[in-house]
C-alpha cells in the first residue's frame, strides 16, 4: 500500500502471540519463581545453632612508633586470659603491663566490700 500525498501511512495489523505461546510463557515464569523460592528456603538464614563460631580477637593493634633512623616498631595489646590484665608488646620483644590514666594496671579487677 502506498500512501497518497498528505495522508498518513496505514498501519499494518498487530501480531498477537497465540494462546498456547502465552500459556507456555506464564508457566515458565511461574516455574522459575517456584524454583527460586525453593532455593531461597533451602539457603535461607541459618539458625543460631547452625552458624559458624565467630573467632574472637585476642590482641589489639596500636599505632606504630617510628624511630629517628626510620625503623618502625609495631605495638600490640595482649590480654592474659587468666587474670584479664592487658600487656603492651612490641615486635622487638618488649612487654609491660598497660596502665590507665591514673597509673593503675588495666584489667585488674578490684572488689570493694
Amino acid at each position: 500500500m502506498r500512501a497518497r500525498d498528505g495522508e498518513p501511512t496505514p498501519r499494518g495489523g498487530r501480531t498477537i502471540p497465540s494462546t498456547p505461546m502465552t500459556v507456555l510463557v506464564i508457566i515458565l515464569v511461574v516455574a522459575s519463581l517456584a524454583i527460586c523460592l525453593r532455593i531461597g528456603q533451602q539457603f535461607g538464614p541459618r539458625s543460631e545453632a547452625e552458624q559458624r563460631p565467630v573467632a574472637t580477637i585476642t590482641h589489639d593493634s596500636l599505632a606504630p612508633t617510628y624511630t629517628y633512623d626510620g625503623e618502625i616498631i609495631r605495638w600490640y595489646v595482649l590480654i592474659d586470659p587468666d587474670t584479664s590484665v592487658q600487656y603492651l608488646v612490641n615486635d622487638r620483644g618488649g612487654c609491660c603491663p598497660r596502665l590507665d590514666q591514673y597509673g593503675n594496671v588495666i584489667g585488674v579487677q578490684t572488689w570493694q566490700d
